[in-house]
């Protein structure tokens, strides 16, 4: 019994020769292709953060020191405003203020101890008083007063 002859279609390209390529290994390839693009992505993405800020490094790195004149003003100013905030009465959010104040004035007495050579306060912005006591007082002894009332000297 003879069986009767398949026709095909006749396309005008032929099969691409792969050569020596199975197909096991282009299958490997088309999978493993998006797994090395996101880690290429991700590479590219921390080399740009890195870039960043090392740019950002470079930038801010070479900021002159704050002159000593500037972080007195500061003190003075800060210590003023919290004497008054914490002797007021009627204040709206006056605890939130009070703390706001003293994280403020904590921050400029570190800023201080760390140009004059100072221990800053032990505590931070929840610093003890005595605490602060010492580092005005070895503020002081710098040569740096934080005590002198703010409208004393607008007077003179």
């Amino acid at each position: 019994m003879l069986r009767p002859r398949r026709r095909t279609l006749a396309f005008g390209f032929r099969r691409a020769d792969t050569g020596w390529v199975s197909p096991v290994v282009g299958y490997l390839l088309l999978f493993a292709m998006p797994t090395a693009v996101g880690f290429a992505l991700i590479g590219m993405w921390r080399a740009a953060r890195w870039l960043a800020e090392a740019r950002y490094k470079a930038r801010y790195k070479a900021r002159p020191p704050e002159p000593v004149e500037r972080l007195q003003a500061d003190l003075r100013r800060l210590r003023s405003e919290l004497e008054d905030t914490e002797t007021r009465s009627g204040l709206t959010a006056k605890h939130h203020r009070v703390q706001a104040l003293r994280g403020a004035y904590a921050d400029a007495l570190s800023s201080a101890c760390r140009r004059l050579d100072i221990s800053p306060p032990r505590g931070g912005d929840r610093a003890p008083q005595a605490e602060i006591y010492r580092v005005e007082a070895a503020l002081r002894q710098r040569g740096l007063d934080v005590r002198q009332d703010v409208r004393e000297t607008a007077v003179h």
